[in-house]
């Protein structure tokens, strides 16, 4: 019987995703793959989206725009704060990746764009923002 994706399925699958200039990103390409279960938030959306309809064995490659993918850059994400609401006597770094805890409690990550004698520059975008990208899909099991 032909199995296709669902919009609640498990799968095991494996993937690239890619810059659309062809610059990995991230990758799953061990041979067991990883399982994944659709509806769960366990991937953004709108890469989720592209699975339903698919069948085991299949390999597809998607290219996703920057609007549909992660959005647009939002210079609205870009904030500058008070480099004495950083904890204990740690200094940001340009470049470091840090988590910040949102009052919901949610953990958003955050770029170390610049630190001045008494602010640091936090960019909050995700970094695949403003990007259009290639997701590259292998279907290795539909597990329900």
């Amino acid at each position: 019987m032909h199995r296709t994706i669902q919009n609640n399925s498990q799968i095991r699958w494996r993937y690239r995703l890619l810059l659309a200039n062809g610059e990995l990103f991230e990758a799953n390409e061990n041979e067991q793959g990883d399982t994944l279960h659709l509806g769960q938030d366990e991937i953004h959306p709108n890469l989720e989206s592209v699975l339903p309809g698919l069948s085991e064995g299949e390999e597809v490659r998607f290219l996703i725009s920057a609007e549909e993918a992660f959005g647009a850059r939002d210079s609205d994400a870009i904030q500058t704060l008070s480099l004495s609401g950083f904890p204990g006597n740690q200094t940001p770094q340009p470049d470091q990746i840090i988590s910040f805890t949102l009052p919901s409690g949610q953990e958003v990550p955050g770029h170390i764009m610049a630190v001045s004698a008494d602010s640091v520059t936090v960019d909050f975008n995700h970094p695949l923002a403003g990007h259009n990208i290639v997701l590259e899909v292998e279907i290795l099991e539909i597990l329900e």
